[in-house]
């Protein structure tokens, strides 16, 4: 397993005012009525994390695939870190975390497995067996929110869907953190493990 290094989260973005006076949203006399910040906009796609996307710098593209009801294509490593996991290893050390009273951030579950979002930063030294850290910038495919399995989109479907925040929530706000998850994540493989290799089992012959 490789442990990778990631910088700190960025999200460059520059709110425009009106070229004649007033600030976003504020109407001005004599001009057309300003458009309303796109998160205030209704979203056919609800629940949306718009604290995740905007620093991504993909939230229109993003939205606009949702809308189509197509994976959309996000990079890891800037609004959120992305954990790839063996599918069965991504739902049972879900259940451990509910099961532990903790919260459980988006999950994507797709033929190469399970992806967590987690915080970004919040695992910098991640080392652990089963698991793939994705490099900041890798593309991750995210299908609309509302699908959800065992409803598929291009073979991708949310296990934890994610849920709504605005987008001056806090980053980290919505997601599941990499100190959160080590605990039952290395439960749930050493569980999978256990199941592969029934005669390794302590108190077996």
């Amino acid at each position: 397993m490789t442990d990778h290094a990631h910088g700190d989260h960025v999200g460059i973005f520059r709110a425009l005012a009106p070229e004649r006076g007033g600030v976003e949203g504020t109407a001005v006399p004599g001009l057309p009525a300003p458009r309303a910040a796109l998160e205030d906009r209704p979203a056919a796609v609800d629940p949306v994390p718009y604290n995740l996307l905007r620093a991504t710098g993909r939230l229109e593209s993003t939205l606009a695939a949702w809308r189509r009801g197509v994976l959309a294509e996000v990079p890891a490593g800037l609004g959120f870190d992305v954990l790839r996991v063996p599918g069965a290893v991504a739902e049972d050390a879900a259940r451990r975390m509910r099961a532990a009273g903790r919260r459980v951030g988006p999950v994507v579950l797709g033929p190469l497995g399970g992806e967590f979002l987690l915080e970004c930063g919040s695992a910098p030294r991640w080392y652990a067996p089963r698991s793939q850290f994705l490099l900041r910038g890798t593309l991750v495919l995210l299908p609309p929110p509302t699908v959800c399995l065992p409803e598929l989109v291009g073979a991708r479907g949310w296990l934890v869907p994610p849920t709504h925040h605005p987008a001056d929530a806090p980053a980290g706000e919505g997601v599941t953190t990499g100190g959160a998850l080590l605990e039952p994540f290395l439960d749930a493989v050493k569980a999978a493990e256990d199941a592969e290799n029934p005669n390794c089992m302590p108190g077996r012959d």
